[in-house]
């Protein structure tokens, strides 16, 4: 698995994963949720609108919303349907973002999604990005609102820290299943390795 990701990424000269995108200004404002351990008030983060599989110009594609929040915590979403399955979407804001699978945090199972505001973009394309999107993030099961994301696009998809949900989350919170959980790590230790700029010591 390591392997294969570290090929895929040398080949393309870029991340594995959503290798087409552009990164984002924007703030997080959330209300204290004790089913994860979001901060409460509001913050300023960096983010990454993606393609995932790269797909060129409006073409469908797994779309990836990804974000920074204090600790730090990397949190990466793709549009999903019935919560755990990758859907493909035709523009940014006609499917839910969501984490395909939950986080365990003391003792739960908790997904997190965001939910886009309707109308926003024409197509799939990266140059069709509106100055600024809007969602509203979700916890769940039960869902419920938990806050808002406000993402301000920037113009070019400059070589930003790679955002990377394996390294970067808090204390306690873990990623699972644990079997789905190896392999994702398996597979971005493959995907740093490959490209040139992150080269693993």
């Amino acid at each position: 698995m390591t392997s294969a990701f570290r090929a895929l990424a040398g080949v393309r000269g870029a991340r594995a994963f959503h290798p087409r995108g552009r990164w984002f200004t924007g703030t997080v404002t959330t209300t204290f949720d004790p089913a994860l351990p979001l901060p409460k008030g509001r913050t300023e983060v960096p983010g990454r609108l993606s393609k995932g599989a790269g797909t060129p110009g409006g073409a469908p594609d797994v779309l990836g919303l990804a974000f920074r929040l204090p600790g730090p915590w990397d949190v990466l979403l793709s549009t999903s349907f019935a919560r755990v399955l990758p859907r493909p979407a035709r523009t940014w804001s006609s499917a839910r973002y969501g984490s395909i699978a939950p986080f365990r945090w003391r003792g739960d199972l908790v997904w997190l999604a965001a939910v886009p505001d309707p109308g926003q973009a024409g197509s799939a394309a990266l140059d069709d990005l509106p100055d600024e999107l809007g969602f509203t993030l979700e916890v769940g099961p039960p869902w419920r609102p938990v806050g808002r994301l406000v993402a301000r696009p920037l113009p070019v998809d400059d070589e930003q820290p790679p955002l990377d949900p394996v390294r970067n989350r808090p204390p306690g919170l873990d990623l699972a299943p644990a079997p789905l959980a190896r392999l994702r790590e398996r597979a971005y230790r493959g995907s740093r390795r490959g490209r040139p700029a992150e080269q693993d010591p």
